[in-house]
């Protein structure tokens, strides 16, 4: 992968710089160097979601029934404890996600502070797994420098904690099921590196273990199979041993019982694949999975007009905007423009990783979102893009290296712009109404309001004020 001379004078300026978080053995990194890079990254997340500390619940958007409910104040006893594991609310399941309720409720009460603290913890602890699995997984394949692989891992984790995509779900009480899937997905794909190397099957159990608690938090873990694969097929691991496909029997038996739980439990509520509703015919569907990908993969190189909801650009029934038939045409154009691309290890990691996490949130199967994307839902599936923007811009350093200066003052500044308009996203989520008026903002902006209001000669009843909208 990187082929210079390592005595060169570029080189050795590089392993100066990543002297402190280097060991003697060029391998691994020193406790002084661990210490650094988990500090920044901490310090990192508490400088951007500080707000979180002052936020309110989100009384008129979902937190009044997700968060407040019976299995919430019905106590840690046996009785809530079987009812949270056997039934089903509200056409969900998601039992882990409800004890982290229940036991915040527990400890503290309907005491929001505490609530926002605890889901800043996850992220922070999230943000962490990410360096040290990227780390993980560049020392496994033995063909990385440590200088490399501590930018590339320190990169990727970075901007995990400051990008202002990860606002919605570490802000948002309701939203908690997609940080704590990703903190027990991140911690299951740390057990499975593990074993790679001890080949113990304690390490084994404890992937599968930490895969059931995964999806308990939230349906989207069914996706955890594929991303072993894809490590195996990274990893250079011998993709015809019977082994490699034994190994993952449990973990597919496990995601087709998960996928049934998870059409049941929507159409107990009259929603999902099975109900019996009118959906988007399948040729659609496949130009929202087009479009969805595309728009994900933007926000997270340039993530700008962010907001809570992207409402479908049609309603059932209706004909696809013209402009939308041009994301399928630009997704075939990438595949095959970039094909030689697609056979580096890494590059093909990085957007592997993205596919297969952002598949099941795609609109590819009908579900019951009413929004075409949502912020949420790339919290995990962004590392594969996060890792691409480090490793790429790692290979620039050592290519480029007399332009090194200029792009690392850029990077800085990118970090620092990414951070604060994340801390202003931040602010938006204080409280309902905070959260309502930038809503009337978006809907009074779009030119298809605006088309409606003049077609209907109607007044702007969006109620948008520069007042409070509840004194």
């Amino acid at each position: 992968m990187f082929s210079k001379n390592q005595n060169s004078p570029d080189l050795k300026r590089q392993n100066v710089l990543f002297s402190l978080v280097a060991g003697n053995a060029g391998d691994t990194l020193s406790a002084a160097g661990k210490r650094t890079i988990i500090t920044t990254l901490v310090l990192a997340c508490l400088l951007v979601y500080w707000p979180v500390f002052t936020h309110d619940f989100q009384y008129r958007w979902d937190d009044q029934w997700v968060v407040m409910n019976d299995y919430t104040e019905g106590g840690l006893n046996w009785i809530n404890i079987i009812a949270i594991i056997t039934e089903l609310y509200h056409g969900q399941y998601a039992p882990v996600n409800e004890f982290y309720y229940l036991t915040l409720y527990s400890l503290f009460g309907y005491t929001p502070i505490w609530f926002h603290a605890a889901s800043l913890l996850v992220h922070i602890t999230s943000v962490l797994l990410v360096f040290f699995f990227i780390k993980k997984i560049l020392q496994m394949s033995g063909k990385v420098e440590m200088a490399s692989i501590t930018t590339i891992s320190f990169i990727t984790a970075l901007l995990m904690a400051v990008h202002p995509l990860h606002v919605e779900p570490v802000s948002w009480m309701s939203a908690s099921k997609c940080i704590l899937f990703a903190l027990f997905f991140l911690l299951s794909l740390q057990a499975y590196l593990r074993y790679l190397q001890s080949n113990k099957w304690i390490h084994y159990l404890l992937t599968l273990f930490l895969f059931i608690v995964s999806f308990g938090a939230k349906e989207q873990a069914v996706t955890l199979p594929v991303c072993l694969l894809l490590i195996d097929m990274t990893l250079k691991r011998n993709m015809q041993s019977s082994k490699v496909w034994f190994e993952k029997l449990p973990f597919f038996c496990l995601t087709i019982c998960f996928i049934i739980i998870t059409f049941y439990s929507q159409i107990q509520n009259g929603e999902g694949v099975l109900a019996n509703k009118g959906y988007y015919p399948f040729y659609q569907n496949v130009v929202f999975a087009a479009y969805s990908i595309t728009e994900y993969f933007i926000k997270c190189i340039l993530p700008v007009r962010l907001h809570y909801l992207y409402p479908f650009p049609n309603l059932p029934g209706e004909p696809l905007p013209l402009k939308l038939w041009m994301y399928p045409v630009l997704l075939l154009f990438v595949t095959t423009g970039f094909w030689k691309s697609w056979r580096n290890t890494w590059i093909l990691f990085g957007v592997g990783f993205n596919l297969v996490q952002i598949s099941v949130a795609s609109n590819i199967i009908p579900t019951s979102r009413y929004a075409i994307i949502a912020d949420r839902y790339i919290y995990l599936p962004s590392i594969g893009i996060f890792f691409l923007v480090a490793y790429l811009f790692d290979r620039l350093l050592k290519q480029q290296p007399k332009y090194r200066p200029v792009m690392i003052a850029c990077a800085i500044g990118c970090f620092i712009s990414l951070g604060v308009y994340a801390n202003q996203r931040c602010k938006v989520w204080h409280n309902s109404q905070t959260l309502k008026r930038e809503l009337q903002k978006t809907i009074r902006g779009r030119k298809d309001f605006n088309d409606w209001q003049k077609k209907n000669n109607a007044k702007d009843e969006t109620g948008i004020t520069d007042e409070p909208l509840i004194q």
